[in-house]
């Protein structure tokens, strides 16, 4: 018996592999049995099963003590859901069966054989953690159930080591995953660019988010691909919050404002010290993006609010994590909670719930070529009276007061093609992205390189380095209720612009 309908993944020459051949095979690679022992073990495996098995077996041998081997040997047992008592039914292990070579093993297998007990261990889509450390910290162990995550007990737990950790058929098979798909919830959207000599040559998927990773090293959900529920995807919170040398998702960072009061009702993000008006003190804190407790949506470590002065005593209006992720102040929207509560629709009209459907909400990203004037976090212009584009200057400037543009340094700039896919000319033109070019420095913004920003930055008070705090130029753009034709977060406006 083998599954005909993966015979294409059988290399030419090497001939219709059964199953009965390929658990041979393995009971002799990888238990260096005799050719005849293994054999043998294929009869073991199916006759005692059960008390049922044995009889069956002694029935079909009965007049010849050969016609197990003549007639059966391969076969998974019809009557049983699990053949070879691997704790995988064969119906599932059938279903994801292919031909191929594997880990561990390093040989040609069958991803999943319904008779073969040894591809319990066997990891085909190798999204395993096989870079390990001695001093990486694995996750704790335990089960995510509506986006509550209860700890397994202390023998569960994986303790420091070196040996790589297969994510292995069973593990898939007990967790729900897939194991012929390497990220069963599709989480592993970071992309990372390769720089030759200060220039991107290549640009790559991080797969740092494959099933096993999120089980062993992150303790992130591989079903889920916003775990903790937040309305912030895995993806961009493995992004912006995972330390790799802390082995967590918190970083001591000089991010947090210090105010500076103009007037006693006047605050502004700068420094004002001997008729030098210079960017402001920032002070030390911890920052949090943890892709497991949403409580850090609420965050607000580098204190780039706005301030509320209206009723005499100035309040403090916190632009946290979540606002961060999708560029709005609007307090009916400052929270996951809220929005929900809020009963926005999605593009197919149904309620707005998880952080796909918000997103495509608010970008207008559903309405085709009408995104074009309502996506505020679009990144490249498409024409010369077009504002919705990205551009990230560092300006060099000292003093607010003396604006001196021959040292500045363009960062991301949506009305240049960068040199990597650009199709045609010099970096001087608006980036054609139908023919596949990339913005000017697209990823000091866009982590999955769909060019389209995701979020201001929450580390950065001035996410396009124009001296204005991101909270403010969004709250001025929305004055008329309309964004992107006023101040954007995400395009530098220099000192002279009204």
């Amino acid at each position: 018996m083998a599954k005909k309908l993966a015979i294409d993944s059988i290399p030419n020459g090497t001939g219709l592999v059964s199953y009965g051949a390929d658990t041979v095979n393995a009971f002799m690679d990888e238990q260096s049995m005799s050719y005849s022992l293994a054999l043998s073990q294929l009869y073991v495996t199916f006759s005692t099963k059960s008390i049922s098995s044995f009889e069956k077996t002694g029935l079909i041998n009965q007049i010849n003590p050969d016609n197990f081997n003549i007639s059966l040997a391969g076969i998974s047992d019809p009557t049983d859901s699990d053949s070879d008592r691997d704790g995988m039914p064969d119906g599932w292990e059938y279903c994801f069966s292919i031909y191929g070579q594997y880990l561990p093993v390093n040989d040609y297998r069958w991803s999943m054989n319904p008779i073969n007990p040894l591809d319990v261990n066997y990891d085909p889509d190798e999204d395993g953690w096989y870079d390990r450390q001695w001093e990486d910290t694995p996750a704790t162990q335990g089960k995510w159930e509506n986006r509550q995550f209860t700890p397994a007990n202390i023998e569960y737990q994986i303790s420091n080591g070196l040996v790589p950790l297969f994510f292995s058929n069973i593990m898939e098979y007990e967790n729900g995953t897939l194991p012929l798909d390497a990220d069963s919830d599709d989480d592993s959207m970071v992309m990372k660019p390769v720089f030759t000599n200060g220039e991107v040559t290549d640009y790559i998927q991080d797969m740092n988010l494959s099933d096993g990773r999120e089980v062993f090293k992150y303790g992130t959900n591989p079903l889920d691909n916003d775990t903790d529920g937040d309305m912030m995807p895995d993806f961009y919170e493995y992004y912006r919050g995972w330390n790799e040398t802390n082995d967590n998702w918190s970083s001591y960072l000089k991010i947090q404002v210090q105010w500076e009061q103009i007037s006693a009702n006047n605050l502004k993000p700068v420094l004002i010290s001997n008729n030098v008006i210079s960017r402001p003190v920032l002070n030390w804190v911890w920052f949090t993006h943890d892709a497991t407790d949403a409580n850090d949506a609420g965050q607000d470590a580098d204190n780039d609010g706005g301030w509320d002065c209206s009723g005499g005593n100035c309040i403090y209006q916190p632009y946290n994590n979540f606002q961060e992720y999708y560029g709005v102040v609007n307090a009916s929207l400052s929270s996951p909670t809220l929005v929900r509560q809020s009963l926005l629709n999605d593009c197919s009209g149904n309620y707005v719930e998880e952080w796909w459907q918000l997103r495509e909400s608010l970008l207008g990203t559903c309405s085709g070529s009408s995104a074009l004037t309502s996506n505020y976090f679009r990144m490249y212009k498409i024409n010369n009276n077009d504002q919705l584009f990205a551009l990230i200057v560092d300006d060099n400037d000292l003093d607010y007061q003396y604006l001196d543009t021959t040292d500045d340094e363009t960062l991301c700039s949506g009305e240049w093609a960068d040199s990597y896919e650009r199709f045609a000319g010099d970096q001087y033109h608006f980036p054609n992205i139908g023919l596949g070019e990339y913005v000017y420095g697209w990823w000091a913004l866009d982590i999955d390189g769909d060019q389209i920003a995701d979020g201001t930055d929450p580390t950065q008070w001035d996410t396009d380095g124009d001296w204005l705090n991101d909270f403010f130029e969004i709250e001025d753009d929305m004055l008329d209720g309309v964004r992107g034709n006023s101040a954007s977060p995400i395009r530098y406006d220099d000192r002279t612009t009204t």
